[in-house]
């Protein structure tokens, strides 16, 4: 890859949550401009996207670190209250992150097991993950964040997703805060040897990629590392539009006349942090 060249990765979140979710994963991957795939350990339909993650190499894999608003790997009686007699987690993120600080010292070294079991999960599925992020970006919370980089660290995995936020595309305090832990949390990943992304972009759109965002974002992708994550889903009217979003043809067509080289994590190279 040559330099000053635009690069990007288009992640679909969520792999493993449903089968609508993988089938539609693996039809962006096909039909569009999606390249890799961030999987939930703890999804209900886990076990056909790792067969899937196998029959489609292309598709890079990383692991959807989930805390929150999902299930746990290890039993219920591991969290101790923290997740219900199913394994659910707490559904709402806000909720999750106030009581991971306030019951630190409790939960903690159990936030390290979970996130440990889910990483071997995908390791003994057959999985070489090429990066890791979290659902809701929980994985940036100042108590989680050095986990995820240690587990991640440990296993090889060489990119972390830090969005910092993008002032034309959301509130101005949402902006500030994910710039601030964007800054610490770059710090840390580096200290464990992590590279990360130069851009995010679809921190304020999730549910909300439309072929009309794209159109407009991708003229203003600069040089270097870019990631946009999507949300595709055959079953909801918000990952339909989505899908639609990502393999249309006139996205398709504009990647190609702007040169914008689709990557995966596993094809990025290294030294995309700015």
């Amino acid at each position: 890859m040559r330099d000053g060249a635009t690069r990007l990765v288009v992640v679909a979140d969520d792999f493993g949550r449903t089968s609508g979710v993988n089938r539609a994963t693996v039809s962006a991957l096909k039909d569009g401009i999606v390249t890799a795939a961030s999987l939930m350990a703890g999804g209900q339909e886990f076990e056909e996207a790792a067969r899937l993650a196998r029959e489609h190499r292309r598709l890079g894999v990383g692991l959807h670190v989930t805390v929150c608003d999902g299930f746990a790997v290890l039993p219920p009686d591991h969290f101790r209250g923290f997740a219900g007699g199913d394994g659910g987690l707490e559904p709402n993120p806000t909720r999750a992150g106030v009581r991971l600080w306030r019951e630190r010292r409790r939960l903690l070294p159990i936030m390290q097991d979970e996130i440990a079991a889910q990483f071997d999960r995908a390791g003994r599925a057959g999985i070489a993950l090429t990066h890791v992020d979290g659902h809701h970006h929980m994985h940036i919370h100042p108590l989680v964040f050095p986990i995820v980089c240690r587990e991640a660290s440990r296993r090889g995995v060489g990119w972390i997703r830090i969005p910092r936020g993008d002032p034309r595309e959301g509130r101005l305090a949402e902006w500030a805060l994910f710039g601030v832990l964007g800054s610490l949390n770059g710090r840390t990943a580096a200290r464990h040897g992590l590279d990360a992304s130069t851009r995010v972009h679809g921190l304020s759109r999730t549910g909300r990629i439309e072929e009309s965002y794209l159109l407009d974002l991708l003229p203003r992708l600069r040089p270097g590392l870019n990631e946009i994550f999507v949300h595709p889903d055959l079953d909801t009217e918000e990952g339909r539009r989505e899908l639609a979003a990502v393999t249309s043809p006139r996205v398709r067509q504009q990647v190609a006349r702007l040169g914008i080289a689709l990557v995966s994590y596993a094809s990025a190279g290294m030294g995309a942090t700015s």
